[in-house]
């Protein structure tokens, strides 16, 4: 090595080089990474844009969307308070309409010229998390830069551009929310306050420096301690709950002040940029307040409140320390002193302002309680979960993770070694330790962790670097090369190599199939409903969709004007997409009310919670659910699970709905149903379209197994847990006699009857099938494999005729039609919307004391999918019946949208029929019929006159032909099956299956991922971010 040395000596050109390259290699070095990081999140931006329409990749996006859309109409100014959202109250959302908005809609206008369209708008909002993903390299570079030198800044920006963690996640293109806004400015706003620090313990100044106006002296101080101020607000006006930074500061302050006069300096420099920069941070604060109440959610008292107690106590710190110095007191008394003081406020608080302090100490456990327990209804946000899994940390961020905690013990280790140790080393340290507990509290906060990651761990490797010293005279050791070849690939290694990678996440970036799905469907709501305002009166739209309101508790709605009941997850789209108003949405307001709708379990109920919405002059009007609302299965996507978290009609959980079988040929968990979860509106709904359905003679068996040493539900030793039946009465001796068995619990297969619904009727949907999802296509293999019925692979061939066909991964497996159309309606459509209507009177005559059933044939003109309608009544002694019927069957032309109501696409194929039980006798079948055709008008309530039916007895020969009875041959298709006749399935003579295939996961997760509903003992689900 020593040789190389001379050589360089007697080469001064060589030598001129690489000091050239010593001093310049940052800058190409940073330019290729940042140009990797943009990239990385860029290049699936042609992904969203379908047939011209800008998507998103998630639900806050849209309704950033919106914010960013107001702020281009009525420029500068921010939406104060939104009526397009949580009907019938309307509201406002501090997080949304902020800074982020306001940039991203001046870009917006620059780009159109003054005019943006809003397909410009949209490119510019899915490319704006790319954008600010990409500039985060600046202030992680400097903040590198400033604990370990270029070196450490480059290392810092290495770390964050090959991370796969949140950040990355959260800043690819489509993921326009403010959680990228906000890892990029807390960061910002942190290397603000280092460079102010660092200018404090330069300059020095002291509270006289301000009495004699040393302007000279103090300029320094003060000029940068008011631009950490800003960074800090910038932060806080893009993210108000952003007082998370306040309080990682105020501690560190409280530590290091505290430190500083332990070990014999003075506290006051760095108090005093302290006090200046939250006082910048107050009068910034109260410049854009919108509440005086005291919340974290908006800019409210809190935040400025905040500041003025930490900057008031870093001038209380640094007057303590003058006192305890002038008067001689021993130093280790100030940290007692400090303590004891905050001990006294705090009961103070107890006492005077118990409801505040409480609400404080929930904040802060909320967000850094590490072991807390968040509650049910929180963690059915996705982004509010705990980190269950550690290993994702490691997966994120790989060994970098451990080479920054030692980077951030060694700086512990030095406050206690070297009096002279520099303040933003520790606020660094102290930064990341607030930031690993947040990150374990709610995975949301992980977009925060990569930057202390990656600053600590260009300080460290800067220090490991340095001590072997490359400009040695005396040559460079062997040693110290494979030491620094080995710590570039222990740090850049498991990053390149070990999954996810961050290519394959960037790559990964797509608006999903939840967005497609429900644009299309909301999109068949902005065109065949009624505007905001017209309903059931006609005309134009009566509420301003950009217009500008003023805040309040409860928004007066006009006659016409209506809403739209979904799952909370959806409301933004509904309001983007659909321009609806939704009652629930993601900022989880209408969700208990939304909860107790879709869980009612009969009409009566439902129609309660309805009307404890409504308003005199203002209804919600329509109804809309995708297959996710009514699917169990959690692990694929399944959002049923939510719903019993917020019910507060009466106390229930999932296992009340569903519980799980653990199949013996596969060793994995599928869902069966209880009566209660076909019971319920939602269900009645999505599968049923408000039709009556009967129980099947179909029986769901189980046996109690032991797995590891507990107790679970398991398929039987023969693997079959579906058994059929000639007749119900065959069924239910069945189960009487085996405690672990069910009538029903399969599918769409209940175990009692479920009554038909009369106010509420199917109208419109989305084209897109929920058979183009990989997870409801898995999940529906995955419970018919489970139950004993094999999905077949098709490889390369198409499906029989009498199959139906699931892609899962790229892959095509064949059902039967049986199996799958017990288990799902054919071809059900993504989303569905149903409206609620008055409903037709029916009056009829038939014979005394019997059954009358309706039924009619449907089509969705939007799927090509069929149904029948089925509802039934009763006779009484003279013979008269009551119907009231949802579905209409002629007159569709004569009251659309121009009119003020619905123009449905799920239209009647015929009319009515009515019918009663057949009897036989004298070898021939007799029953009473009719025919009625029921007018638009009579559901909707513009026609008063009741429909008027006449039963008439018809009779025929019991050999002419074979009579289907209404309830369906499901049964029959299962029975069938599981006898192999259908060709699906191939089985032994001991009735094993051969050729079992177990098809891989889908990926259209939804936002939310939940444990399944289990018997004692069985396995938690997987956690997904």
């Amino acid at each position: 090595m020593s040789q190389s040395r001379g050589y360089l000596d007697e080469n001064p050109e060589l030598e001129s080089a690489l000091d050239w390259v010593q001093e310049w290699y940052h800058i190409p070095a940073l330019v290729v990474l940042i140009g990797f990081m943009l990239w990385n999140r860029v290049r699936n931006y042609s992904q969203f844009i379908v047939d011209g329409e800008v998507l998103f990749s998630a639900q806050d996006p849209w309704y950033h969307y919106r914010t960013t859309m107001f702020v281009v109409e009525n420029w500068p100014a921010t939406m104060p308070f939104d009526p397009w959202t949580y009907f019938p109250y309307g509201t406002r959302s501090g997080q949304f309409g902020t800074l982020l908005d306001q940039v991203v809609a001046t870009v917006a206008l620059v780009v159109g010229l003054g005019s943006p369209s809003e397909q410009t708008v949209g490119i510019v909002a899915i490319l704006t998390p790319a954008v600010i993903g990409t500039l985060a390299a600046i202030p992680v570079y400097f903040i590198g830069r400033r604990l370990g030198g270029r070196l450490g800044g480059v290392t810092a920006v290495v770390v964050l551009a090959l991370s796969a963690g949140v950040f990355l996640q959260r800043s690819l293109v489509g993921t326009y929310d403010h959680q990228v806004a906000e890892g990029f400015l807390q960061t910002l706003a942190v290397l603000g306050v280092m460079v102010a620090l660092g200018v404090a313990e330069r300059e020095k100044p002291i509270y006289e420096q301000f009495l004699e106006r040393d302007v000279d002296a103090l300029r320094d101080t003060v000029g940068y301690s008011l631009l950490a101020g800003f960074g800090i607000t910038l932060y806080l006006w893009t993210w108000p709950p952003g007082v998370l930074l306040l309080g990682i500061l105020g501690v560190f302050f409280l530590l290091w002040l505290t430190m500083e006069f332990v070990r014999g300096k003075s506290p006051e420099h760095v108090a005093i940029a302290g006090a200046i920069m939250m006082g910048a941070v107050t009068v910034f604060e109260l410049a854009v307040i919108k509440t005086l109440s005291i919340t974290a959610t908006d800019h409210s008292l809190l935040q400025p409140l905040m500041a003025v107690a930490i900057g008031v106590g870093c001038v209380f710190m640094a007057w303590l320390a003058r006192y305890m110095e002038a008067e001689d007191y021993d130093r280790s008394l100030y940290p007692v002193t400090v303590g004891g003081i905050l001990v006294v406020v705090t009961v103070l608080m107890a006492v005077l302002t118990p409801s505040l302090l409480s609400y404080i100490v929930d904040q802060v456990l909320r967000v850094v309680g590490f072991t807390s327990s968040p509650s049910a209804t929180v963690t059915s946000v996705g982004e509010a979960t705990p980190l269950r899994n550690p290993l994702r940390l490691y997966q994120y961020h790989g060994l970098a993770l451990f080479v920054a905690i030692a980077g951030a013990i060694y700086i512990a280790a030095k406050q206690f070694l070297d009096r002279d140790a520099p303040a933003e080393q520790f606020l660094v340290v102290v930064w990341g330790a607030f930031i690993l507990a947040a990150s374990f509290t709610q995975i949301r906060f992980g977009v925060y962790l990569v930057f202390p990651v990656a600053a600590l761990t260009g300080f460290a490797i800067d220090r490991i670097v340095s001590w072997v010293d490359l400009s040695a005279d005396d040559g460079v050791e062997v040693y110290e090369v494979l030491t620094i070849i080995v710590l570039v690939f222990t740090v850049v290694g498991p990053l390149l190599f070990v999954a996810p990678t961050a290519t394959a996440v960037g790559g990964s970036a797509a608006p999903g199939l939840e967005a497609q799905g429900w644009d299309d469907g909301l999109d068949w709501m902005a065109n065949h409903t009624p505007e905001v305002g017209a309903y059931g009166t006609g005309g134009e739209r009566s509420l301003d969709y950009y217009g500008t309101y003023q805040i309040r508790d409860d928004f007066d709605y006009q006659n016409g004007e209506y809403g739209v009941l979904s799952w909370w997850d959806y409301g933004h789209m509904i309001t983007v997409e659909g321009e609806r108003i939704p009652h629930a949405n993601p900022f989880q307001q209408g969700s208990t009310t939304a909860a107790n709708f879709l869980l009612a379990p009969n009409e009566s109920q439902a129609n309660d919670v309805l009307e404890n919405i409504n308003e005199d002059d203002a209804k919600v009007q329509y109804v809309a659910a995708d297959w996710k609302m009514a699917s169990v299965n959690s692990q694929y996507g399944g959002k049923f699970f939510a719903p019993p978290r917020f019910y507060d009609v009466s106390n229930v959980s999932a296992s009340d709905y569903y519980r799980s079988i653990t199949s013996r040929n596969t060793g994995q968990q599928f869902n069966y149903r209880t009566q209660s979860y076909y019971d319920t509106t939602v269900v009645r709904l999505y599968r049923y379209h408000g039709s009556a359905v009967e129980p099947q003679p179909v029986v769901l068996d189980w046996e109690i197994a032991t797995q590891n040493g507990r107790s679970v539900a398991a398929t039987p030793a023969d693997g079959r847990a579906i058994k059929t039946f000639r007749s119900m009465e065959q069924a239910r001796a069945y189960v009487e006699n085996d405690s672990t068995s069910q009538v029903g619990g399969f599918g769409g297969l209940p175990s009692e009857r479920v009554p038909a619904m009369e106010h509420y009727r199917y109208v419109g949907s989305s084209e897109r099938s929920a058979y183009s999802s990989d997870s409801f296509n898995y999940a529906t293999l995955i419970e018919a494999q489970g139950a004993g019925f094999a999905p077949r692979p098709a490889g390369n061939q198409s499906c029989f005729a009498n199959e139906t066909s699931m892609p899962v991964g790229g892959q095509q497996y064949c059902l039967a039609d049986g199996i799958a159309n017990a288990m799902n309606e054919n071809n059900p459509a993504w989303t569905k919307i149903f409206e609620r209507v008055p409903g037709a009177t029916v009056e009829g005559t038939g014979p005394a004391n019997t059954t009358v059933t309706a039924s009619v044939q449907m089509r969705n003109h939007e799927t090509n999918e069929t149904f029948v309608y089925r509802q039934q009544a009763r006779t009484d002694a003279n013979g008269n019946f009551e119907m009231t019927l949802p579905y209409s069957t002629t007159g569709y032309d004569e009251w659309g949208t121009e009119a003020g109501y619905t123009n449905v696409s799920v239209r009647a194929e015929g009319p009515y029929q009515f019918s009663t039980p057949a009897s036989f006798q004298n070898e021939s079948i007799t029953r009473s019929t009719g025919t009625a055709d029921v007018s638009e008008g009579q559901v909707i309530g513009e026609t008063q006159s009741p429909v008027t039916v006449e039963l008439e007895e018809t009779s025929r020969d019991i050999n002419v032909g074979n009579d289907s009875s209404d309830n369906g041959t499901a049964g029959d298709s299962l029975n069938q099956t599981a006898n192999g006749t259908d060709g699906s399935t191939n089985t032994t003579s001991g009735g094993e299956q051969s050729g079992t295939a177990t098809p891989a996961p889908g990926t259209d997760t939804g936002t939310a991922t939940a444990e399944p509903a289990t018997d004692a003992g069985t396995p938690a689900a997987t956690e997904t971010a």
